[in-house]
């Protein structure tokens, strides 16, 4: 039985998605660690007996860790067989697949047309995943590296190792805040910390770790200052990054005159579906409620 389960085991240990949450975690308590230890503003707040602020900073750290799990672990909106079943079962019009629309398109996905039973006139195209075997809803796409469509798939996040679609959107860009905001504090301070030294050597012995700190922040702080600017437009605006890049090779949206944005209601009703609508959204519906003129094909 050991020689079964070892290989397996061994798999999961060294798979792509744990060295790189563990990666995370470790720079994340490496560099708080390194601020409670070194004698850093924060270290002197704590054992001064001024407890206040270095908890509410352990308190931001930690939130920051329970959300990069949330979104590593729940499901990002995997499109599931029921959900095909009831798309069918409603008479979802037209569905096509668009061999160019999809940049990890291979030979399997090809021109397919599965007609309505119920005679409705095609006026939203939809496609037929040639990797499932399933009906794409709108707004869905395959993801070849977790081998499922997405729900509003919005890209898939090499830092998670998970896809970030409908159903964990929401608490990637809470992360994206979070994350930035404990960043820019950090960054001041280690920038707090540094010592004066009247040799080079001296201040590289000193200072040797704030510099390597500092660099790592910094990285990491233009990445996620630069991702939370970008998906907080496309938010208030109710597009993915992938309708945002690829608009002129999707089916849905290709058609569109210009920046027409058939998703986008308003700021204030973007931002409301997006954070408080918990469930999944019926796209479909909402392209075909559309007045005719604007839709992209009829």
């Amino acid at each position: 039985m050991a020689a079964v389960w070892k290989k397996p085991c061994w798999r999961l240990v060294f798979s792509t998605a744990v060295l790189v949450r563990s990666f995370h975690v470790c720079i994340t308590t490496g560099v708080v660690s390194m601020l409670f230890f070194k004698d850093t503003a924060l270290r002197q707040q704590w054992l001064s007996g001024e407890y206040l602020v270095p908890c509410i900073y352990l308190a931001l750290v930690f939130l920051s860790l329970v959300l990069y799990a949330a979104v590593c672990s729940m499901d990002p909106g995997f499109v599931s067989l029921t959900d095909n079943r009831n798309a069918i079962r409603k008479g979802r019009p037209c569905v096509e697949s668009d061999s160019e629309e999809d940049d990890s398109a291979s030979a399997t996905e090809t021109s397919v047309m599965i007609e309505s039973d119920i005679g409705i006139k095609p006026r939203v195209k939809l496609r037929n995943c040639g990797f499932c075997g399933i009906q794409q809803p709108i707004r869905a796409k395959h993801c070849e590296l977790c081998g499922f469509c997405i729900h509003r798939f919005d890209h898939h996040c090499p830092w998670f190792e998970t896809c970030i679609g409908e159903r964990n959107h929401r608490f990637f860009w809470i992360f994206l805040l979070v994350e930035t905001s404990l960043v820019g504090w950090t960054v001041h301070l280690v920038w707090t910390a540094f010592v004066y030294e009247a040799s080079w050597s001296s201040w590289m012995v000193s200072n040797g770790l704030y510099m390597v700190a500092m660099f790592v922040l910094v990285l990491g702080g233009t990445a996620t200052f630069l991702l939370v600017a970008s998906h907080t437009y496309l938010i208030g605006i109710n597009l993915t990054t992938w309708e945002f890049m690829s608009r002129h090779r999707i089916t849905y949206l290709k058609d569109y005159h210009g920046d027409e944005n058939p998703f986008d209601e308003g700021l204030l009703k973007n931002l409301w579906k997006f954070f408080l609508h918990l469930r999944l959204k019926d796209w479909e519906m909402h392209l075909m409620n559309r007045p005719a003129k604007t839709l992209g094909r009829a």
